[in-house]
């Protein structure tokens, strides 16, 4: 026998949200407070002064509710993790809070208003409204009203949920049933470039039954997300050249080769128009999706039609596929084609190079170094001759065979199995805090580099548990953080930890 991750049809109530709700209603303006202070702290991970400022302001925020707290350095250098620790007597079972206390840059399109000032704001059709302000002492917040700063979202938001659940649970008189290990990296949005040889450092400080990553969003429906993997990620630049000056078309058009036209070829010849990825060798690697795993990415796709409406789409790849099933299989995208010009900047000329920036994105299985390799000989077989140094490139007699090819390091794609006991555990800790079961995604869409983790704590369950809207704009301008998605994640904290543990043990399935 094993225990089977399904949906429960009838979840059981969460015996800690009533106390928990009852003590946020009378808090609120306490946390929004708290929230906005932390909001307002500028947080980019290249800025070692500002960053450490957010570092040192979360250790005493964890130092107040009684966890042992300390800045794990990562040997290579990079921005502190936060850690902090609270073990309970006669627990058996520890997990880890995952979430990142850094985020994205603020350029780019404008705001409205400063993304470091905090604001309550209402939220109509897709966008902010008037601010509101924060509520009196011991009076609520309508739940429907975001506040917008960057990271409320992604990956603030989360942390203050936990440093609120505990405040909770302090005032209620309930307590953990696991003991707690609370993890906050600082460079997640900068690459997790030392998050590896951090985690190796201080592996027997860490280990655990299980981590739970605080991050990402629910389902688009507003239902929440069990998620039990992301796919891996490898990026690559190609160039291709022509001609060692531009060349009137009207001259040398169909007679000097076109490098535009080149770049072009080359693509279709990796993916066809419904998105499957043609590369000889490609797929031998892939792990093919289990009948779980099938059947959870189909009830992802309850709103792709409203989804697709909602984008302005009338057909999508593969026929309608689902998006669910769609994103367990390896993705070529194509981020970018940069040659010539074009409106005011087009020109009546032969571009003398174009290029594309590919990222594939992976699952199960996939090595990154594989991939290189596999799609390497592929623009070989067109004919190219592969170099990695611009320069020898341009200065090539035979320019015209030349693939200038970058690669980025990548990673590979992690997911924890179905099979996992904690797996039907955290379904039915979910399902009682939201009252409805959680969709189960075995893969998020995008990708995030748990296989530092998953090569750290081999064996050691990596689930995610999204508690922020769907809507949140992250990583882009007027980042938002719905209210009630708040509430609830201060609630499923709360419910995490003290109710995870006895759900745990009836799941385990003992032959």
């Amino acid at each position: 026998m094993r225990a089977h991750a399904q949906r429960p049809t009838s979840p059981p109530a969460s015996a800690v949200r009533p106390a928990v709700d009852a003590w946020r209603r009378a808090n609120e303006r306490r946390i929004l407070d708290e929230a906005f202070a932390f909001f307002a702290m500028p947080n980019l991970a290249s800025d070692s002064v500002g960053i450490r400022r957010v570092a040192s302001h979360l250790l005493a925020q964890f130092g107040a509710r009684g966890f042992t707290t300390a800045l794990l350095e990562s040997p290579t250098g990079g921005p502190p993790a936060v850690f902090a620790e609270r073990l309970v007597p006669g627990a058996t079972r520890t997990i880890v809070l995952y979430a990142h206390y850094d985020g994205q840059p603020v350029a780019g399109a404008p705001w409205d208003g400063d993304p470091f000032t905090p604001a309550l704001r209402r939220f109509t059709n897709g966008v902010g409204g008037e601010a509101v302000p924060l509520p009196m002492a011991g009076a609520t917040t309508d739940p429907e009203l975001r506040i917008f700063a960057r990271s409320a979202s992604d990956d603030k938001g989360p942390i203050v949920a936990m440093l609120s659940a505990f405040d909770a649970l302090a005032a209620t008189d309930h307590a953990p049933t696991v003991n707690v290990k609370v993890f906050l990296e600082g460079e997640e949005e900068a690459g997790s470039q030392h998050l590896g040889d951090m985690l190796r450092a201080h592996a027997e400080r860490l280990q655990a039954d299980a981590w739970f990553f605080f991050d990402g969003p629910v389902h688009v429906s507003g239902a929440p997300q069990v998620v039990l993997g992301v796919r891996g990620v490898v990026g690559v630049d190609v160039t291709l050249y022509g001609a060692s000056r531009p060349l009137h078309s009207g001259h040398y058009g169909n007679w000097a080769p076109n490098p535009a036209v080149a770049v072009s070829h080359l693509v279709a010849s990796m993916r066809d128009r419904d998105g499957r990825i043609t590369i000889a060798g490609f797929h031998d690697d892939v792990r093919a999706p289990t009948l779980d795993e099938i059947t959870a990415g189909r009830a992802l796709s309850a709103t792709d039609d409203s989804v697709r409406r909602s984008l302005g789409l009338t057909r999508t790849e593969a026929n309608g596929a689902a998006l669910g099933e769609r994103i367990m299989q390896p993705a070529l995208n194509i981020r970018g084609l940069r040659a010539g010009g074009v409106g005011p900047q087009a020109a009546n000329a032969v571009p003398t190079s174009a290029s594309v920036s590919i990222d594939f994105r992976l699952v199960p299985d996939q090595a990154p170094a594989r991939l290189r390799d596999v799609v390497n000989a592929h623009i070989r077989a067109q004919g190219y001759d592969l170099v990695t140094d611009p320069a020898a490139a341009a200065s090539r007699a035979d320019r015209e065979r030349v693939a200038l090819v970058q690669w980025d390091d990548g990673y590979r794609s992690v997911r924890t199995p179905f099979e996992a006991p904690v797996i039907a555990a955290t379904q039915q800790v979910v399902a009682g805090v939201y009252g409805r079961a959680p969709f189960v995604a075995p893969t998020l869409g995008g990708s995030l580099p748990l296989f530092h983790f998953a090569d750290v704590f081999p064996g050691v369950p990596l689930v995610t548990v999204p508690t922020v809207n769907a809507d949140n704009s992250q990583h882009a301008p007027n980042e938002n953080l719905r209210v009630g998605n708040l509430w609830d994640g201060i609630a499923l904290v709360a419910a995490m930890v003290t109710e995870l543990a006895p759900a745990w043990e009836r799941s385990t399935v003992v032959p």
